[in-house]
């Protein structure tokens, strides 16, 4: 057993480092050489370990537990009700093609048991990041500040380059009256913060979202002018479409000033 701790060591050294550093760059990038070299560690290591028991140390998860009633319009899960393929970075390990499925409302990402006869919720302290319906999940730990623009939680990474733009998605349970009575009803909302300088920016409308990219305003603007990027019906687009084109022309400035 002492060569297989000594390959398990190692490769969970060479797990670990890279998919840190995947983690700090583009979580979705497959096209390098050493991304393929890791994916075969990490086959390679997962292979070993069958069958697998270091991501199935969650609790229970029962759904009439958190929702012992009728929700009549919507559900609290993440596009779908039913479990989709993705992957989990999950105490520095990296697991793929998992079955998942994001209960929002709770914040919890719930797995199925080996025999698939029991959901599991995974610890969401030993989560760092996840991907679920083609959305890229990091977990952001924050400090307990009231006054944090964010806090600790999950966050749909929608960029990352020298400036991290991030979505929030929130879902709610909220009580509505109705001709039989109370009516469960689950609300959808979306909140966007960017990362720049290692800042927290909340970004409610263009409005909010200009100061953060002062120093290229007027750029910033005409881009926006020019493409007719519409910050209330199509937000998302427009957010996206700003923040990348401003990281586009602010690095390139960076990368003049240091030749």
């Amino acid at each position: 057993m002492r060569w297989f701790k000594i390959v398990r060591a190692g490769l969970l050294s060479i797990i670990f480092v890279n998919s840190y550093k995947a983690s700090s760059q583009n979580f979705v990038s497959d096209t390098s050489a050493k991304t393929s070299l890791l994916k075969n560690a990490v086959n390679l290591y997962h292979k070993f370990l069958l069958p697998e028991t270091g991501l199935y140390n969650g609790s229970e998860y029962t759904y009439k537990a958190y929702y012992p009633f009728v929700i009549n319009e919507g559900h609290p899960f993440f596009i779908s009700k039913q479990f989709v393929p993705g992957s989990v970075f999950y105490n520095n390990v990296l697991y793929e093609n998992v079955p998942l499925l994001y209960d929002i409302v709770k914040e919890e990402l719930i797995i199925k048991d080996l025999a698939g006869v029991y959901f599991i919720k995974l610890n969401n302290e030993s989560i760092q990041w996840f991907i679920i319906s083609g959305h890229t999940f990091i977990r952001l730990n924050m400090d307990n500040d009231k006054d944090q623009v964010l806090h600790t939680g999950f966050y749909d990474l929608l960029y990352n380059g020298n400036v991290v733009l991030y979505k929030k998605v929130l879902k709610l349970l909220e009580d509505r009256s109705a001709f039989a009575g109370i009516e469960k009803h689950v609300i959808e909302s979306n909140k966007y913060f960017i990362k720049k300088d290692n800042r927290y920016y909340a970004i409610k409308n263009k409005k909010s979202l200009l100061p953060v990219m002062s120093n290229r305003k007027k750029e910033v603007q005409q881009f926006i002018r020019s493409n007719k990027l519409n910050f209330r019906k199509a937000e998302e687009d427009a957010i996206i479409r700003t923040v990348t084109f401003y990281d586009s022309i602010n690095n390139t400035t960076i990368k003049a000033a240091n030749q």
